[in-house]
């Protein structure tokens, strides 16, 4: 029974690690999206306010979609793929905690 108590404090500490790396995570993505939206909100007040650029100018180029970059973009199978990595390295991590202790 000691055994089984050990191990399961360990594989907490681990998990407890992975969700503290999420919540970090989570926060940064909250803090970023909240940031994107308020500059979304300012440039739609500049643009309801009168151009100041010359109309030729205006007239051929497209408006700026605001948000983020393309490249920056957070989506579903990213979350996805880093959940799996994050659980596969925590059951590695201890795989091979297992396996040092058995051998020691």
């Amino acid at each position: 029974m000691n055994d089984v108590l050990h191990a399961l404090g360990m594989s907490a500490g681990i998990l407890f690690l992975v969700v503290v790396v999420i919540i970090i995570v989570s926060m940064a993505a909250v803090n970023r999206g909240a940031l994107a939206h308020t500059e979304a909100e300012s440039h739609a007040l500049d643009e309801s306010l009168p151009a100041k650029e010359p109309a030729a100018a205006a007239a051929g180029a497209k408006p700026a979609k605001p948000g983020l970059p393309a490249g920056d973009e957070i989506n579903v199978p990213m979350i996805l793929a880093l959940g799996l990595a994050l659980f596969v390295l925590s059951v590695a991590a201890l795989m091979l905690l297992s396996l040092i202790e058995h051998l020691g």
